[in-house]
Parts: C-alpha cells; sequence; structure tokens
C-alpha cells in the first residue's frame, strides 16, 4: 500500500492504518465480553477519519505570495536563527497544529528542494518556542527561481511520533503542493530570507496553502 497523499485523496492515505485497525478492532470486540472496549476502539477509528482529512485548498496565484505550510494558529511573527542551512538570524512564521487542526502540510513557494535534514529530537508541546530547538524535525530548504531561499521545518509535538517528508532533494515543489504529514499534533515553522512582507499576526488562524503569510520583496 502506498501510505502517500496526494491532492484530491478525502483523506490522508498515513491515516489507512489507524482508521482501519480502530474499525476492525470495534467489529471484532463488539460481541464479546470485551464489548465496552468495542467503543474506545471506535472512538479511535472515528477520531482517525477525522484528523486525517485532507480538504481541497484553492491556492492564490499571487506570484509573490508566500503560503501557510500548515494548517493551525500563528504562534511567532518575528526574527529567529536558522541553523540548518542559512545559519544566520531570518523572518520564521510558526504555526501551531493542534489535535483538531488537519495536519497535511504544503510547500508555501515555487522552486527545488536543494536540502533536507533530519533531526531526532524530543516531544516537547508543540506550541512552546523551545520545540524548534529540541524537538525531533525534519527540514527541507527551498531555492526559487529567483534565488530566494526558504526553508521549512516540521517539528514533532508532544504526542507527535512520526513525520512524513515527501520531496527529496533535487525535486521541484509547487506552491500549495502537498509535501508531508505529521501526526498527531505538531508544529511547522517557516524562515523567509531577504526582504519579506508579512501580512499574518500572532494567535490568528491560517489554513495551509490557502493563507499568504506574507509577500517577497
Amino acid at each position: 500500500m502506498n501510505l502517500r497523499t496526494k491532492e484530491g485523496d478525502i483523506i490522508a492515505k498515513e491515516g489507512y492504518p489507524f482508521i482501519l485497525g480502530g474499525t476492525l478492532s470495534a467489529l471484532a470486540l463488539h460481541n464479546t465480553k470485551l464489548k465496552p472496549l468495542s467503543y474506545v476502539m471506535g472512538g479511535i477509528g472515528f477520531f482517525s477519519l477525522y484528523f486525517f482529512r485532507n480538504p481541497k485548498r484553492k491556492i492564490p496565484s499571487l506570484k509573490n505570495g508566500l503560503v501557510s505550510g500548515a494548517d493551525g494558529k500563528i504562534v511567532y511573527v518575528g526574527e529567529a536563527y536558522e541553523r540548518y542551512f542559512l545559519k544566520k538570524y531570518t523572518k520564521r512564521i510558526s504555526v501551531f497544529m493542534s489535535l483538531l487542526d488537519v495536519h497535511v502540510n504544503r510547500s508555501p513557494i515555487d522552486g527545488t528542494v536543494v536540502g533536507k535534514v533530519y533531526n531526532k529530537g524530543k516531544f516537547i508541546a508543540a506550541n512552546k518556542e523551545k520545540a524548534s530547538l529540541e524537538n525531533e524535525q525534519c527540514a527541507i530548504h527551498i531555492k526559487t527561481k529567483e534565488g530566494r531561499d526558504i526553508v521549512l521545518v516540521q517539528i514533532a509535538g508532544m504526542i507527535a511520533r512520526r513525520i512524513e517528508t515527501y520531496p527529496k532533494i533535487g525535486d521541484d515543489v509547487k506552491k500549495g503542493e502537498i509535501i508531508g504529514i505529521i501526526r498527531f499534533g505538531s508544529r511547522v515553522d517557516v524562515y523567509i530570507d531577504g526582504d519579506f512582507e508579512e501580512t499574518v499576526h500572532l494567535n490568528e488562524k491560517v489554513k495551509a496553502g490557502e493563507t499568504i503569510l506574507g509577500l517577497l520583496k
């Protein structure tokens, strides 16, 4: 089974084992002495169906608009040190994904993946600032055809135990394209090198591939 989510999939394929596992376990236990447990397993299957939803997104046509890489709430807008590729201070926008948010991640811009790093780490609550430094994460470096550098970092949360990042070094990505998923509860940091005017604010709710974070100047 190819567990890689594509555009048009109503449910993220990474969720199939959880959905089927919970549902089949509920059915198997329903007529046994463990019937109460069947309701728990059914609940897990139903929640997984909701958690792994993959709604269609309308990608903005604004050429210099940088879109959000994740659904959720803006928890940081400001300067931060990008340690994997750029190794300097740039603008950073961080989005926290709660368990109720869509967890499919999308590319913020058109470009080519020129770097990819996975860093095994801790599982601090993803809405905490130190999660950007200490948690398990995967970073990809995207370079636009104009030469702008964008770094997207998928960060595991307190109960997240798996980060999926599809693009490989050398792959081209399109703005709003599905590039991976994190399960369950997590965060995405986007670092923007160069002149950039943000159009979002702290605590604002955003949608991956659809909400414009700001404009590349």
